[in-house]
């Protein structure tokens, strides 16, 4: 089974809800997805605040505003850093078959 960039998503939103006393600290928990997998930075700290947004009902336009970083620049790091957290997970996937 692979996961698509939604379910990627979700299980991050997922995780930043989820109580901390909950967490586990296995490898592959989805907090740690971004930096384990996002090289870039700005990619990395995007993913991040998007996450943090949507597990939270903030909005990741006005937040990026109060911040000073443009909204599209931000969703476009977000989708990178989805996209390659996906690939790379697939990847580690398959060589374990």
């Amino acid at each position: 089974m692979s996961l698509n960039d939604r379910d990627i998503e979700r299980r991050m939103i997922l995780a930043e809800r989820a109580d901390p006393q909950f967490r586990t600290s296995e490898p592959d928990r989805p907090l740690r997805w971004p930096d384990l997998y996002v090289v870039n930075a700005d990619h990395r700290r995007a993913l991040k605040l998007w996450v943090w947004c949507a597990a939270h009902g903030c909005s990741f336009h006005g937040v990026c505003r109060e911040r000073g970083l443009r909204y599209s620049t931000a969703r476009r790091h977000r989708r990178a850093a989805v996209e390659r957290i996906a690939m790379l997970l697939g990847e580690a996937r398959i060589q374990q078959a």
